[in-house]
């Protein structure tokens, strides 16, 4: 990867990992479901011209929105809402890369190998330092949730894969058409003050809820759909590596986390483990394609 993608790949990240600091800024002023749906809606219209697809598309598109419209980000966004240490849930995120390896094993017969096994057991270990250490103890909601958010993101995962011939800004598109549909109804059924919200918003509110739609859903994965297309997941992916990192530090710059013995130790070994799936995943590659 050349220096310039190399920082795109870097900015990407930052992005990622600062739109943890930003949805907690912004659920300060708007209930959590009405924040998801809101922001869904401002995404939608981004990608209104990518919403057209054949007829027989329709149906799987609509179920991967639900997995990760309405369920993925549902459950990030409560996360968000409940947890008192924003850096907590942002390692805890990384826990989608296991949980989609996992699912691919079961629901694709994928195989794995001893090594990412090993990967896979060291990230899960990191996540029971971080949940079981006392300082986490008020974060075990937000932290059940995030781990609900990952088991939606890795089954919706495996949805897009097998999905075929859908350019990727499509799926977003339909992915926020369908959240902001369910999750709006959602809002209604069991939030109140709306209207009150919209008005009485400020603009840090806005412009926090509009970083997230915009900025992290947006200008961040259209670069990592150009990056996708220069070069293999592989090179990619490891990159995500740094967003947990951002958030982690912004949390303490900006939200006052507290950094404690078990998240440090629980964060390393999630990014140990995560890591060590992703260079598995890149010396295979590379082997695949000497033996071609």
């Amino acid at each position: 990867m050349n220096f310039r993608h190399t920082l795109l790949a870097v900015f990407i990240n930052l992005i990622w990992g600062s739109m943890f600091i930003a949805a907690t800024i912004g659920l300060r002023e708007f209930p959590p479901i009405f924040f998801t749906g809101v922001r869904f809606v401002l995404l939608f219209l981004c990608l209104i011209h990518f919403i057209k697809v054949p007829l027989p598309k329709i149906k799987p598109l609509i179920t991967i929105g639900l997995l990760l419209g309405s369920g993925m980000y549902l459950a990030l966004y409560l996360s968000i809402a409940l947890a008192e240490n924003t850096a907590s849930i942002a390692l805890f995120n990384k826990l989608e890369v296991p949980f989609a390896m996992i699912l691919g094993v079961v629901l694709l017969k994928e195989k794995v190998d001893s090594i990412q096994i090993t990967g896979i057991l060291i990230a899960m270990s990191g996540a029971a330092v971080i949940s079981f250490h006392p300082s986490a103890l008020n974060d075990q909601p937000a932290l059940f949730w995030m781990a609900i958010c990952c088991a939606f993101a890795a089954v919706g995962m495996i949805k897009v894969r097998l999905l075929t011939d859908v350019h990727a800004l499509t799926i977003t598109a339909w992915i926020s058409l369908v959240g902001s549909a369910t999750l709006l109804l959602t809002s209604f059924v069991f939030e109140d003050h709306q209207a009150t919200v919209l008005t009485n918003a400020s603009w840090v509110g806005w412009a926090a809820l509009i970083y997230t739609a915009v900025m992290s859903s947006f200008v961040a994965n259209s670069g990592l759909f150009y990056l996708l297309q220069h070069y293999p997941v592989s090179q990619v992916a490891p990159y995500s590596l740094l967003s947990p990192v951002f958030a982690v530090v912004g949390g303490v710059l900006f939200l006052q986390d507290e950094l404690t013995p078990g998240l440090i130790n629980g964060g390393v070994l999630i990014l140990a483990g995560v890591g060590l799936i992703h260079l598995r995943a890149m010396a295979m590659s590379r082997n695949n394609k000497v033996s071609n």
